[in-house]
C-alpha cells in the first residue's frame, strides 16, 4: 500500500512542475504528452511504503517529508572541494566526459551533431530539442518499474545525457558522465538515454556525487538498449554526503547476442537505492552483474536487482558484496526470471556480506523464479563476520589489528572490481576503495 501525497505537497508538486513546463520551451510535443502522464502517474501512486515487500526494509519517509522539486533553471553553479577529488576526477583531464550539475548540464566534450561513424555524445536537453523522432522510439519505452521515483524523474527531467553509439563502432576511450547534486534541500532528476547500435562495444562511466555538509537527493533514471551483438560495458559509482541521499534506476534492454556488464559501487549516505532491471529479450544474451556497498555510520544502502530472462541459451551471472559498520543498514535483494521460452539459461547469483559491529544489519534475499524445465540455475547469500582464524593468522606474524582488518576487507572486497576491463579505470577505483576500507577499518566498524 502507498503513502498518498499530502494536499499541501500536491499543489505544491502542481505547481512545480507546471513551472518547468514553462521553462523547458522548445522541446517536442511527445516529451510533454510524456511527462504529464508521469506526474499524473505519481499523484496518483503515492509513495512507496514499507507495507510494500519491495520497500520492506527501506522507509523513504526522511527523504519525502518535504517535496522534492528541481532548481530553478540557469547556469548551475557549484564548489568542486565540497566533492570527493578522487571521484570527481575519474579518467583524468583528457576523458570524454559530460559534466551535470543539479540535474543540468554545465559543460564538457559535448557534440551535438556527429557523423554517422561517430559516438553521439550530448546533453539529452540538446538532443531532444534538434529531435526528429529518434529519441522518441527509446526513451521509456524500456522501464519497466514505474514506482513514485520513476514517474517523478520522467515528469521533472530537465537533462542528462544521450549516447548515441553507432553499428560496428568500437570505443577505446570511457565515455565519463558525472552527476553533481549541489543545492541544499533541492533534488536533480538526470536522465540517461544510451543506443548501441549492432556489433558496437563501448564503456559508460555514470558518477552521482552528493555535495558534503549538504542535504540533496538524486533521482535518476538511465535507460539502455543494445542491438544484437552489442557489448556495453556500464560502471555505476555514487557517494552522497551522510545528509544526502540517491535513488536510482537502471533498464536494460538486450538483443540477440549482445553482452552487457554491468557494476555499480556505492560508498555510503543517509539513503541509497539502486534499482537494476535487465531484460534479456532475444537469444543468445550475456549479462554479468557485479556490485559493492560501504554501510558505515547510519548509511543505508539497498540494491534490488532483476534479471529478465525471456529467450533462450542466455546466461547471466551476479555478484554483490557489502561491508557493514556502526548502525549501517544494508538490503541486497536479487531476482532472476526465466520464462517458459528460455529454455538452456544459464544464470547464477551471489551475495556475500560481512558486518563488523554488533549494530549493523543486512537483509538478504536472493531468489529465482523458474518457469523452464531446461535450466541450470543457482543462487546463494552468505553474512558473517570477519574470519577470526585469519585475523589470528595475521597477528601472529605481527601485523597490527587495524591492518589486518583492512587486510581482509580488502582480500574481500577488490575481488569485486575485476569485472572492469579498463585497467586504468580498475585502478583508480581500487585507489577509491582502498581509501574507504581504512576509513572504515580504522573506525573499528563503529563509524
Amino acid at each position: 500500500m502507498n503513502a498518498a501525497i499530502s494536499a499541501t505537497d500536491r499543489h505544491a508538486y502542481a505547481t512545480g512542475f507546471a513551472q518547468a513546463l514553462e521553462q523547458d520551451t522548445g522541446l517536442p510535443a511527445w516529451l510533454t504528452s510524456v511527462r504529464r502522464t508521469a506526474f499524473d502517474d505519481f499523484l496518483e501512486q503515492g509513495w512507496p511504503t514499507t507495507k510494500q515487500e519491495d520497500w520492506r526494509f527501506t522507509d523513504v519517509t526522511p527523504i519525502t517529508r518535504l517535496p522534492l522539486l528541481p532548481s530553478p533553471a540557469g547556469k548551475p553553479h557549484f564548489s568542486p572541494d565540497r566533492f570527493a577529488a578522487d571521484l570527481l576526477g575519474l579518467g583524468g583531464g583528457d576523458a570524454r566526459r559530460l559534466l551535470f550539475v543539479d540535474g543540468r548540464y554545465h559543460s564538457g566534450a559535448a557534440k551535438e551533431r556527429a557523423r554517422p561513424d561517430e559516438v553521439l555524445m550530448a546533453p539529452l536537453s540538446g538532443a531532444l530539442a534538434e529531435d526528429t523522432g529518434t529519441l522518441g522510439r527509446v526513451l521509456g519505452h524500456h522501464l519497466r518499474s514505474q514506482n513514485a521515483f520513476v514517474a517523478l524523474n520522467t515528469a521533472f527531467m530537465t537533462d542528462g545525457a544521450f549516447i548515441r553509439i553507432p553499428a560496428g563502432f568500437t570505443s577505446d576511450l570511457p565515455i565519463y558522465l558525472v552527476f553533481l547534486a549541489a543545492a541544499d534541500g533541492s533534488a536533480s532528476f538526470p536522465r540517461t538515454v544510451v543506443w548501441a547500435g549492432g556489433n558496437s562495444h563501448a564503456t559508460i562511466v555514470e558518477i552521482h556525487l552528493g555535495a558534503d555538509r549538504r542535504s540533496t537527493l538524486s533521482n535518476a533514471v538511465t535507460e539502455i538498449l543494445l542491438e544484437p551483438g552489442a557489448r556495453i560495458a556500464h560502471h555505476g559509482i555514487q557517494k552522497t554526503s551522510p545528509d544526502g541521499a540517491h535513488v536510482g534506476h537502471l533498464a536494460v534492454t538486450q538483443k540477440a547476442g549482445s553482452v552487457f556488464s554491468g557494476s555499480n559501487l556505492a560508498t555510503g549516505g543517509r539513503l541509497v537505492r539502486n534499482d537494476v532491471h535487465v531484460l534479456l529479450a532475444e537469444g543468445g544474451c550475456t549479462c554479468n552483474l557485479d556490485g559493492l556497498y560501504l554501510a558505515s555510520g547510519t548509511s543505508h544502502i539497498d540494491n534490488h536487482t532483476t534479471i529478465d530472462h525471456r529467450a533462450p541459451r542466455s546466461t547471466s551471472r551476479e555478484v554483490y558484496k557489502g561491508v557493514v559498520g556502526g548502525r549501517g543498514r544494508a538490503v541486497f535483494n536479487g531476482r532472476i526470471v526465466v520464462r517458459p521460452g528460455a529454455q538452456q539459461t544459464d544464470a547464477r547469483q551471489t551475495n556475500r556480506n560481512i558486518v563488523l559491529s554488533d549494530g549493523a544489519v543486512v537483509h538478504s534475499k536472493p531468489h529465482l523464479e523458474i518457469f523452464a524445465n531446461d535450466v541450470k540455475c543457482s543462487h546463494g547469500a552468505t553474512t558473517g563476520r570477519l574470519n577470526p582464524d585469519a585475523l589470528f593468522y595475521l597477528r601472529s606474524r605481527g601485523i597490527g589489528e587495524k591492518e589486518a582488518h583492512q587486510l581482509l576487507i580488502r582480500a574481500f572486497m577488490l575481488e569485486g572490481l575485476d569485472c572492469i576491463a579498463q585497467t586504468g579505470l580498475r585502478a583508480e577505483l581500487e585507489g577509491v576503495l582502498v581509501k574507504h576500507i581504512e576509513d572504515l577499518a580504522s573506525a573499528g566498524g563503529s563509524a
